[in-house]
């Protein structure tokens, strides 16, 4: 008994290994194509096929390739009566140099189970010898500067990113700067400078500059070494074709490699602002500057307003920057806060005071203290007395200021006028009423026009830049273009003409309202979106399949026209439905 119980259980175990390699998931990795030159790109794929619960492998690392652009596929075919489901998960790799690259072997876990893969990359100079040891280092690089290697809390400093390329590199676009410290600095901008040209070592080279202004929030030390990631214009190598997968491109196109550059890095020592002779009026202003105050008018009555001007021009942290005070004794009331104004190069303050009586004779200094980062030393800068001729008032405005303590205070909103102040505006004010009314509506008309014209040109303007928009906009008429194309075709029993016309109608349609870039409209990108907004593929699939395969692969001398005009009436129905849908 206990024999045949064991030899039972090895039956068993038998069964259970031979249904596990039966019904288990087929996992298989590829690399396509296997060997390419500097400047193309490859294609890692993860193909899944009978798996109850597949799920995107996580693709290791590879030092010298820059992996992005991860797709998914899925198709579903009867094989003898058998139904065949298949998952694929694809990945660009685009190489940064020559050699031969490994891809894992890593761990892939799928219903339970844990796959091994790998797969392998040879990478070949664009001369096409592969001992040519080539990298894009060779054609691009990157440096990082900064104005000043030490400086002071607070204190303003400039990094500069320069991308150096060879003449002929076109660069589409710069993206994906890393590396900055993300704390103890304030917020980082990047502008771009007009490009220029410099000689290396006896090679040109074409040069875009990137600069930021930075302060350090606290004391330490600061290491800058950002990498950046630049996109290089590259022809689009030819794609080998797959009956479904692999597409077809009815546009000539340019594909752009990702290649990331590393900078040198550049450390930033950053000192704190000594406690030693700090004045009282400091607000934390880092820098050197230069103060110049004026007055305008110079000749007034008591409680008449005059505009002081109080200007700071040099370089600092501008923001820091308070306006310079009135000794707390001096004989002026001040109207409200002063009004800022900041420049390039500077910062201006406008302070309206008048004067309390007419034994005013001069605006005394105002003072402006700052950390000189040069010296390493507080400093404070004072402004020359401003002689002012202060008459007194006609209406005894000078004895109403003297006596102000007994009488009640004027409005807030008019804190320096007196009554007859008041009268004198007042009926000023009324004259004025009665010059613009008539013009008022003339005025109102005008100012409505214009700001009818602006909000028209604001909104196509608006819609002009949302490319996408515009896009799916353009898509129905393209289609008809193409589908009328296809028409005349059949009138002219031109069936090579027709299936290329028909080709096209699908191409740019979905090319528009996907907003797909030339030469990227593929059938599972299509057809997965489709998928997406809930619409039944498998016309889509069959016209896709069908159109390719005349265009293509095989023989159309026995197309009818009754059968051509089938794919054109599917085809048109196809691309009506579809516009009534949210793709």
């Amino acid at each position: 008994m206990q024999g045949s119980a064991a030899a039972n259980f090895k039956i068993a175990a038998f069964v259970t290994l031979l249904a596990a390699q039966v019904f288990g998931a087929d996992v298989t990795m590829t690399v396509n194509p296997p060997i390419i030159s500097l400047g193309e790109a490859a294609q890692i794929q993860v193909e899944v096929r009978d798996a109850k619960r597949p799920q995107a492998p996580d693709f290791p690392r590879v030092d010298g390739l820059s992996l992005s652009g991860t797709g998914q596929s899925s198709q579903t075919r009867i094989i003898n009566g058998k139904m065949d489901k298949s998952v694929s998960y694809t990945i660009n790799a685009y190489p940064q140099r020559t050699g031969e690259f490994t891809i894992g072997p890593f761990n892939y876990k799928v219903d339970g189970e844990v796959k091994r893969l790998s797969g392998s990359l040879k990478v070949v100079g664009t001369s096409g010898d592969v001992t040519d040891a080539q990298s894009w280092n060779d054609m691009a690089f990157a440096r990082i500067t900064s104005s000043r290697n030490r400086v002071y809390v607070q204190e303003p400093f400039k990094l500069t990113l320069s991308i150096y390329s060879k003449s002929g590199l076109q660069i589409q676009r710069v993206e994906n700067l890393q590396g900055i410290p993300e704390t103890g600095l304030s917020k980082t901008e990047w502008n771009e400078a007009p490009a220029t040209r410099e000689t290396i070592d006896g090679v040109l080279y074409d040069v875009r500059r990137f600069t930021a202004s930075l302060r350090a929030m606290g004391s330490g030390s600061f290491e800058f070494a950002p990498t950046v990631t630049i996109q290089v214009a590259s022809p689009r190598q030819q794609r080998q074709r797959d009956p479904f997968f692999g597409g077809f491109s009815l546009f000539d196109a340019v594909q752009t490699i990702p290649v990331e550059l590393s900078t040198k890095p550049v450390t930033i020592e950053v000192l704190p602002l000594p406690t030693i002779g700090k004045p009282g009026n400091f607000s934390g202003v880092v820098g050197r500057f230069k103060f110049r105050v004026t007055a305008e008018p110079k000749e007034v009555a008591p409680g008449d307003p005059i505009t002081l001007q109080m200007t700071l021009i040099g370089e600092g942290n501008y923001d820091r920057i308070l306006p310079p005070a009135l000794p707390a004794e001096a004989p002026f009331r001040l109207f409200g806060d002063a009004v800022r104004q900041q420049g390039n190069n500077g910062v201006r303050f406008e302070q309206v005071i008048s004067p309390q009586n007419a034994t005013v004779t001069e605006i005394p200094p105002l003072d402006f203290s700052y950390f000189d980062s040069e010296a390493g030393q507080y400093r404070t800068v004072s402004s020359t007395p401003i002689p002012i001729t202060v008459n007194a008032s006609s209406n005894n405005t000078a004895q109403v200021f003297a006596a102000q303590e007994t009488l009640t205070a004027a409005p807030a909103d008019t804190p320096f006028a007196t009554e007859s102040d008041v009268q004198r505006i007042t009926g000023w004010l009324k004259k004025q009423w009665k010059r613009i009314r008539p013009w008022l509506w003339t005025l109102s008309a005008a100012l409505g026009a214009g700001l009818l014209l602006f909000l028209a040109r604001r909104f196509y303007q608006r819609r002009r830049k949302d490319t996408a928009r515009v896009r799916r906009q353009q898509a129905p008429k393209a289609a008809r273009a193409a589908l009328k194309a296809a028409d005349d075709a059949l009138r002219k029993n031109d069936t090579t003409a027709f299936y290329e016309a028909a080709g096209n109608a699908l191409n740019s349609y979905f090319g528009n309202r996907l907003n797909l870039p030339p030469g990227e409209v593929t059938p599972h990108i299509v057809l997965n979106a489709m998928e997406k907004a809930g619409l039944e593929t498998e016309k889509a699939k069959f016209l896709f399949d069908h159109i390719e395969a005349a265009r293509y692969g095989l023989s159309t001398s026995q197309q009818t026209a009754h059968k051509l005009q089938t794919v054109k009436n599917d085809l048109q129905g196809l691309l009506k439905a579809i516009e009534k849908t949210k793709l």
